[in-house]
């Protein structure tokens, strides 16, 4: 090789490091340079910014401490009897005139009330709130200055309060209270030199600003300080945000080094650019005579062709004579029309040709019938590409050709397989869908899928979850239920290895809407078979045990009276005796009574309604149930109101109620382990109706209880039977009353029932 091709050669080399080394110093020195320049300018700030809060610091406690001085001087003053109120408010309104940041100046007795301010001798007898009276309240227990915490004042601004104790001989006859507003100390207090520069504000423990001095022309900067505000502390905090401000002599500096590195940078670019137009001459000189060489043998596996300007054969290769069955030589010099063009498709191969020469080519090249030299035809997919000389010039085109007979064949019998498949899919009822196994993508459905599952457009690529489909490792089958909406589908699912290799779901969507509705209803038909048929069983054996218990309750009174009538009255009997057979018939008579008013209930008769006292019907359910309330050590308490009223109804029913409620009440307390439990009954008369509540300080009732409350045979109970509530609220509304259950506020459940009073009719 000449030596100046390989000085030509080494000089890029050296110019691309010169100019690679160039720009990385010309970033390093900015970076470096900024970020020193930077530095020291934030150093600088910042050292300013704290010299500046710390000396407004100390310029506000000698502030406020000068107050506290003057505060004892008045209060020791005040305390010796040498001011009184008319002295007080000159003195008051001379340090407040000299004072702006102070609001008030007061003296306060020891029970809040406000004696002095600023006017004299207050006589409304006003008395400080609570946020006012905490810094008094401090000094007072303290007996020394103190500082109350900031609160807002009635002006919706932040305030503070020093309270000053005055003490004489040791006993505290009130205290001195100065008022000061935050927003106004910030302002009067704070010099315009550091107000000019920064943004001041006094901020809480929470970062809430509660006063402010700034100026609204600027805009605050990323160069900040705080320090504590003590006094009055409670967490505040001063705080300084420096505006924005530029960074002085340094930027000239800087754009000077920038100048220097961007010079140094183009004079590289310039020998670089000019190395480059030497090698382009060298590789116009190369073009003309690689083009042809190259082009063909980037395309050795097609047919290939030289056709020049006019639609001549320049030149053709080995596979395109193969392909045709002509020899170069008849092939090299045709006009158009060609030997290999079919008679019947001169105008269509002419027109590929005018577009190859306007430059029309299809993306997809052009898809032509050419004949072979045996007459036989064959197509071709053609791409076409401008042969370009050194100069610019263009000679022609080279043209590759790909026989694409047999992939046409196979892909048209392809097509009618899928046109086939597709019609069978598209016409079942049921979903068919194929999901990626990783994506969730959907990779096919038929037009039932996209009914059912409600996608849209069947062949859009989107990404469809379908319940379970990555459950469970190893499981190559399953099916899930799906419920959308008023529809239930059934989904039937196996991994299968698409197309692509990959494995995915085929999903197969039924809508089992119908059936599962069909179960269900027959499903709740036979439980309303079961409960009917347990109800009947219960009645007829209410209805036998009624029967049955009836003669024996009979024979028992029968004997208690006939020994009551038996014995003498002279004959001496232990104390109790005649009272207890007087009991024993008694409670015969009443439980023949109970059973027949429930065998006449289950029977649906009328029961016996009377015109009664409510209040006896309660006694006699209370004395009932008092024995299970003490053995269960419960307490039971009676809350009756006393207002005469009278009501038709069955009293044996009403009492089984009350009882019934009352019973529930103790068995739930004792079961929960209640700690002091404890039933009230209450009853009252409003709006016409006498009403009853059984309260207890149990648990209360559960989310899910309270809507099965009243269902036949739900109970919480083991041996429950879950119809004492359903039969409570049957009788309650044969007596055309309201029967109902609460939770309580206090804790625990209310269990009530209304009854209409004697001649009111129900509204």
């Amino acid at each position: 090789m000449p030596p100046s091709h390989s000085r030509i050669r080494r000089i890029p080399h050296q110019l691309w490091l010169g100019a690679s080394l160039a720009l990385l110093a010309l970033l390093l020195a900015l970076c470096s340079l900024s970020y020193l320049v930077y530095r020291d300018w934030r150093d600088e700030q910042q050292d300013n910014l704290i010299q500046e809060v710390l000396w407004l610091e100390q310029s506000l406690r000698m502030h406020l401490e000068a107050h506290q001085e003057w505060g004892d001087a008045l209060a020791r003053d005040i305390a010796a009897g040498k001011v009184d109120s008319r002295r007080f408010a000159q003195l008051a309104a001379f340090y407040l005139r000299e004072n702006p940041e102070l609001v008030t100046l007061e003296r306060i007795d020891t029970d809040r009330r406000v004696e002095w301010d600023p006017h004299g001798l207050r006589r409304d007898e006003r008395q400080l709130g609570l946020p006012e009276y905490d810094a008094m309240w401090r000094a007072g227990r303290l007996l020394r200055n103190s500082y109350g915490a900031p609160y807002q004042g009635q002006d919706g601004k932040y305030r503070f309060d020093l309270a000053i104790p005055i003490v004489h001989d040791g006993r505290l006859l009130g205290g001195l209270r100065l008022s000061y507003q935050l927003d106004a100390l910030l302002y009067h207090q704070v010099p315009w030199w550091i107000a000019s520069k920064n943004y001041i504000s006094i901020i809480d423990l929470g970062g809430k600003t509660l006063a402010q001095k700034f100026d609204a022309a600027e805009q605050p900067g990323n160069i900040s300080h705080q320090t504590s505000f003590d006094p009055p502390g409670y967490g505040l905090y001063l705080r300084a945000v420096s505006y924005r401000s530029g960074l002085g002599l340094t930027l000239p500096v800087l754009t000077v080094v920038i100048a220097l590195l961007l010079l140094t940078l183009l004079y590289a670019v310039w020998r670089i650019r000019r190395h480059m137009r030497e090698r382009l001459l060298a590789e116009q000189r190369l073009a003309k005579e690689v083009s042809l060489r190259q082009a063909i043998e980037d395309s050795m596996k097609s047919g290939l062709v030289a056709i020049g300007l006019e639609g001549e054969i320049v030149r053709v290769n080995r596979a395109f004579c193969d392909m045709l069955g002509f020899s170069p030589e008849e092939l090299v010099g045709s006009h158009p029309p060609h030997p290999f063009w079919p008679a019947d498709q001169h105008g269509v191969l002419a027109d590929a040709m005018d577009a190859v020469r306007d430059n029309r080519q299809p993306e997809q090249g052009f898809e032509l019938t050419l004949m072979r030299k045996r007459g036989d035809t064959l197509v071709v997919r053609l791409f076409a590409t401008p042969l370009v000389e050194e100069d610019g010039g263009q000679r022609g085109w080279i043209a590759s050709l790909f026989d694409i007979t047999e992939r046409q064949r196979q892909r048209k019998e392809m097509d009618a397989a899928h046109s086939r498949f597709l019609t069978v899919l598209n016409g079942l009822a049921a979903g068919v869908c194929v999901v990626d196994e990783d994506s969730a993508q959907l990779l096919y459905a038929n037009p039932g899928f996209a009914e059912l599952w409600q996608v849209g457009d069947a062949d859009a690529p989107c990404c469809v979850l379908l319940p379970g489909l990555k459950a469970g490792e190893g499981e190559d089958i399953g099916q899930e239920f799906i419920v959308t909406g008023e529809r239930c589908l059934l989904i039937r699912r196996r991994r299968i290895e698409w197309v692509n290799g990959e494995a995915a779901w085929l999903a197969i969507l039924s809508d089992v809407t119908a059936d599962r509705r069909r179960e269900e209803r027959e499903q709740a038909q036979q439980e309303r078979f079961q409960n009917t048929a347990r109800l009947i069983a219960m009645g007829e054996m209410a209805s036998t045990l009624a029967h049955e218990l009836n003669q024996p309750l009979t024979a028992i009174h029968t004997y208690a009276a006939g020994v009551s009538r038996r014995l003498p009255e002279e004959l001496a009997l232990p104390a109790g005796v005649r009272d207890a057979i007087q009991a024993i018939a008694e409670q015969s008579r009443r439980a023949a009574q109970i059973v027949s008013s429930i065998r006449a209930f289950v029977k649906k008769h009328e029961p016996q309604l009377e015109r009664v006292d409510p209040a006896r019907v309660v006694q006699r359910a209370l004395g009932l149930a008092e024995p299970l309330a003490a053995k269960n050590a419960v307490g039971l308490q009676l809350a009756a109101d006393r207002s005469p009223c009278r009501v038709d109804m069955d009293p044996v029913l009403i009492e089984q109620v009350l009882l019934n409620l009352m019973k529930n009440a103790i068995e739930a307390l004792v079961e929960a382990g209640t700690a002091r439990p404890g039933v009230e009954l209450h009853t009252c008369v409003e709006n016409g109706k006498w009403r009853v509540e059984v309260v207890d300080n149990g648990p209360g009732l559960a989310a899910g209880m309270q809507d099965n409350l009243f269902t036949p045979f739900y109970s919480t109970k083991p041996e429950g039977m879950g119809i004492g509530l359903n039969i409570c609220r049957s009788i309650v509304e044969f007596h055309r009353g309201e029967f109902g259950a609460v939770s309580s506020q206090e804790g625990g459940c209310v269990f009530w029932f209304s009854l209409p009073l004697a001649g009111v009719e129900e509204s």
